[in-house]
Formats: C-alpha cells, sequence, structure tokens
C-alpha cells in the first residue's frame, strides 16, 4: 500500500483541523453552514479522485441550501467563505475532467449566496443577491475556463506523444529495412558465389552456407530487437550504450562485408548511432549497385571538421554494375536524421569512376 508523502500528510492535518473546528462551530454557525464547509474543504484538501468526490460535495451543498432556515449570523461569514473557495478548487479538476462533471458544482456555487443571504436579520436585498449570485456564477465561469484551458494542454500532450511516438517507430522501421537489406543483399551475394562452387569445391559451398545463415541470424535478431522496442512501455532506444560499443559493432558490419577494409583513426574512440547505419545503407548499395567492386574502403578520422566517416567504393566491372532504380529511400532518410544531429551527408561520383557516400559530425 503507497505511504503518504509529506505534502498529503500536511493536507491531512489541514481537513483534520477543518473537522475539528466544524464540530466546534455547530453551536453558533449550524450543522447546515459549518458541515457542507467542512466536508467541501476535506475533499479539496484529500480528494485522490476529485471526480468521485466532487458529485457529492456539490449534491451535499445544494442539498443544505435547500435545507437551510437560518439564522445567518456572523459566525456564517468564514465557513461561506471556505465552502465558496473549495467548491472552486474542486470546479476545475471537474471542468477539466469534462464540461457534465462540472454541472453540480457550478450550480452549487452560483446557489450558495442564496444561503445565507435570504437568511440574513434583516434579508438581503433582492437586487444585492442577484450580484452576489451572478459574481458566484461568473467565478464558477473562471474556474471552468480553467479546468478547459488544462483539458486542452492535456489533449496538446497526448498528441504530442502520440506524434513523437509515431516518428520513432518510422525511424525503427527505416532502420530495420537499412538493417536486414544489408544482411540479405549480402546473403543474396554469398549464395550467387555458392552456385558457382558447389559442384567443384563442396567444402567452400559449405563454407559460404554458413554464412548465409548466420547473416540469417543476424538479420532475425534485428527484427527480434526491433519488435522487443517497438513493444517497451517506456519507448526508449535500447541500443549500445557502452563506450566504443557502436564503432565495435560498425566494425564488426565492416568484417562481415568481406571485401571491404577499414582505416580507423586511433583517435577515434567512438561514433554516433548513425555512423554505423551510414556505412550499413553504403556497404549495401555498394552490394546492390556495384556487384563485384574489388575495392571498398571504409574510413573513420577525426580532424578539423570534426569525425568524418566514408565509404568508397572504386569502379565495378562494367558486366556487374547495375543502374541504381529501385534503391530505396534510405540515404534520403539517412540525410533527413542527420541534419538534426549537426552533421552533413554528401554522396555521389569521385573523378576515377567511383561512388562515395560521406558524413561529417561538425560537433562530434
Amino acid at each position: 500500500m503507497r505511504g503518504w508523502t509529506v505534502g498529503e500528510g500536511v493536507r491531512g492535518l489541514l481537513a483534520a483541523g477543518l473537522t475539528v473546528a466544524a464540530l466546534l462551530a455547530l453551536p453558533s454557525a449550524g450543522p447546515l453552514i459549518a458541515l457542507p464547509a467542512a466536508l467541501a474543504g476535506g475533499a479539496a484538501l484529500l480528494a485522490r479522485s476529485p471526480h468521485l468526490a466532487t458529485p457529492a460535495v456539490a449534491a451535499g451543498s445544494l442539498a443544505a441550501t435547500a435545507a437551510y432556515r437560518g439564522p445567518a449570523g456572523n459566525a456564517v461569514g468564514p465557513w461561506w467563505l471556505l465552502e465558496t473557495a473549495a467548491l472552486l478548487a474542486l470546479t476545475v479538476p471537474a471542468a477539466r475532467r469534462g464540461l457534465r462533471h462540472a454541472v453540480l458544482p457550478v450550480l452549487a456555487l452560483t446557489a450558495l449566496p442564496l444561503r445565507v443571504g435570504l437568511h440574513l436579520e434583516p434579508p438581503s436585498p433582492a437586487d444585492e443577491l442577484t450580484v452576489i449570485c451572478l459574481l458566484a456564477a461568473a467565478a464558477s465561469g473562471a474556474a471552468v475556463a480553467a479546468g478547459r484551458h488544462l483539458r486542452a494542454q492535456d489533449t496538446r500532450r497526448a498528441h504530442a506523444v502520440r506524434e513523437a511516438r509515431r516518428a520513432q517507430r518510422i525511424a525503427l522501421a527505416r532502420d530495420l529495412h537499412d538493417f536486414v537489406a544489408h544482411e540479405v543483399s549480402g546473403m543474396l551475394v554469398q549464395a550467387q558465389a555458392g552456385q558457382l562452387v558447389a559442384a567443384g569445391d563442396p567444402d567452400a559451398a559449405m563454407a559460404v552456407l554458413r554464412r548465409i545463415e548466420a547473416a540469417g541470424l543476424r538479420a532475425m535478431d534485428t527484427l527480434e530487437e526491433t519488435v522487443r522496442m517497438l513493444d517497451a512501455d517506456d519507448g526508449e532506444d535500447s541500443g549500445p550504450t557502452a563506450p566504443g560499443a557502436v564503432l565495435a559493432e560498425l566494425t564488426a558490419a565492416v568484417r562481415r562485408y568481406g571485401s571491404a577494409t577499414l582505416d580507423l583513426d586511433p583517435a577515434v574512440r567512438d561514433v554516433p548511432p548513425s555512423a554505423h547505419r551510414l556505412v550499413t545503407e553504403a556497404l549495401t548499395n555498394v552490394r546492390r549497385h556495384a556487384p563485384g567492386c574489388g575495392d571498398v574502403r571504409v574510413t573513420v578520422a577525426r580532424g578539423g571538421e570534426g569525425l568524418t566517416v566514408r565509404v568508397l567504393n572504386s569502379v565495378p566491372p562494367a558486366a556487374t554494375a547495375r543502374p541504381a532504380a529501385g534503391a530505396g529511400t534510405g540515404l534520403a532518410a539517412l540525410r533527413r536524421r542527420l541534419a538534426t544531429e549537426d552533421a552533413t551527408l554528401t554522396a555521389g561520383p569521385t573523378p576515377s569512376g567511383g561512388w562515395h557516400t560521406t558524413a561529417v559530425w561538425g560537433g562530434a
């Protein structure tokens, strides 16, 4: 069972004090003045679920107003003010929940001046009592407006959370596409190689099959990890956070490619997660559009401009080069992502006829 906080304890003491004061005031103020005020004050101080307490408090206030017959002496003033303030405090969360939940407290507030004004000695003039009731109605209207403003803020906040989750899911889907496409393209290349060596070198073919199996398992791990992240209640990225973890993944991705070499600056201790995505996307594109390319070089270096990650491939054999149609949206999505990280992405042909994909993180 959850214990009370210090603030709740203080409010409990205040509510207990109100109860004692109401009991002491019964002879002078009367039960229909002191008790509804103490009930409303206690509910405003203690109610953990105001939507349950407010209707009962407001109904009790209306019943007390209808049943009270006076006389209203000087002792009723403080209790009337307390009940008014408490009903206003309860009207705000009621209106926040919905307008229909605010109807009873608004009616109770508007009618409350009648309980005292009709039974004063002498009774309050009709025009004066009307003005006081209108002022009470205006105050309750302000409380309703405050509650609706909070409701609008809740709606905007919930909308912002939904949009943030949607954007996160889209980003995860793009990452999933890039990582799985990288593994699948490698599987295709290995399968094509296996077909060439199967007849003459069964052992080599078995090695190819094992590499295909390993790539398939990595793709399944990526799928499972992405689904787990989507199902997580906190919605936080659970990717590698240990120092050097992303750089280690990047190095492993280059090693798995087979024919790529990695030039790693010793000054670089780690890289942003988007750098790993850049390398896998670029290597996937090399496999897809320049199969058989003999020279693929990945460079990770730190210089005056910041951290630079570049994937460079030489000219592919004419017989294996493929057009870039159907390349997907990986680089476009990656460019948008890097724009949020103070980084730039460039991609294009090199003077020698190859292709480069380069990202620079200025603040890294």
